[in-house]
């Protein structure tokens, strides 16, 4: 029994001809009868009634039928697992990110990378520098993004995105009226800080003491969503990562620019010694287009404005 007999068979049983099915099949109609005569001697089962101008599928040819379409959904499941494993080398895409990037900047490329691949299956984890470096040197995730320079070292690495920092402060602050805030700003101010063992805490913390001003250091958190959503609540001003900032911008934010400024990175990092598979180099370029959208998006500073006028726009 070859495989041309069989896909004649169903091409006749499918389009109700044989005339039909050589059109299907790109032959001749004798080659299609042919074929299939060669079937049912080889399986010794008459799978049709020859009549006048047609052929009538046998009760022993419809149920060989059912068989042969088992058979062909088996061979386009196959088709497309391989189209699959072609595509994303039949993986899983495992992200790691620090919870600054995790709760918002990663799911916005995520969301853009399934919309282009479906098929893909991708398991997010969200961690400190030093945990994300861990799980990528441990290849128990694909590629990681940290913020703290000092875990890049040794692995594959590049920068994603290097930014100043921004207040943070409740629509309506009277510090909106200011373009730009400075350290002597927010003397007084209530202050949501990172914890104190956080990476990024220290280099504020030097801003503010070489400008000899003492913060009323209200609130600490080591997470800058939490940061966010208290200063959303007016529970004080921050300064954050702006990239951060843009997902609260709903509930009822606004930052202006900080100087002197203060960088925020975001460095990519991967396993040591393995190769970047189409599943990764796909998504990275995805989040690299995100983030610099997110990037251009925050180039023309929001228009300083009273107190006043802020409520009333906003």
């Amino acid at each position: 029994m070859r495989f041309s007999h069989v896909e004649a068979f169903r091409a006749v049983m499918v389009s109700g001809s044989t005339t039909a099915a050589a059109r299907i099949l790109h032959t001749s109609q004798p080659n299609v009868s042919r074929s299939i005569a060669e079937l049912e001697k080889a399986i010794s089962l008459r799978l049709f009634e020859r009549l006048p101008g047609k052929v009538v599928p046998t009760n022993d040819g419809l149920s060989f039928f059912k068989e042969v379409q088992r058979s062909f959904f088996g061979l386009q499941r196959l088709e497309e697992a391989a189209k699959k494993i072609h595509r994303f080398n039949g993986g899983l895409l495992r992200i790691a990110a620090v919870p600054t990037l995790a709760h918002g900047l990663i799911p916005r490329a995520i969301k853009r990378f399934v919309e282009i691949y479906p098929e893909a299956s991708i398991s997010l984890h969200a961690g400190h520098s030093t945990a994300v470096s861990q799980w990528v040197d441990e290849q128990s995730c694909d590629v990681g993004v940290i913020s703290d320079l000092e875990q890049s070292y040794g692995f594959e690495n590049e920068e994603l995105y290097k930014i100043d920092g921004v207040c943070l402060m409740p629509r309506g602050h009277h510090l909106a009226a200011k373009s730009t805030i400075g350290p002597a700003d927010l003397a007084g101010e209530p202050y949501i800080s990172f914890s104190r063992n956080d990476y990024g805490r220290s280099n504020v913390d030097i801003i503010f003491e070489r400008a000899g001003i003492s913060r009323n250091i209200t609130l600490e958190t080591p997470y800058s969503s939490i940061t966010c959503a208290l200063v959303a609540q007016g529970l004080g001003v921050a300064i954050v990562n702006p990239i951060a900032a843009q997902d609260y911008q709903h509930m009822g934010v606004v930052t202006r620019p900080f100087r002197p400024s203060i960088s925020h990175v975001a460095t990519l990092i991967y396993p040591k010694g393995r190769s970047k598979d189409r599943l990764v180099s796909s998504f990275v370029e995805i989040l690299k287009v995100v983030a610099l959208e997110s990037q251009r998006a925050l180039v023309t500073p929001p228009r300083p404005m009273t107190a006043d006028a802020d409520n009333i726009s906003n």
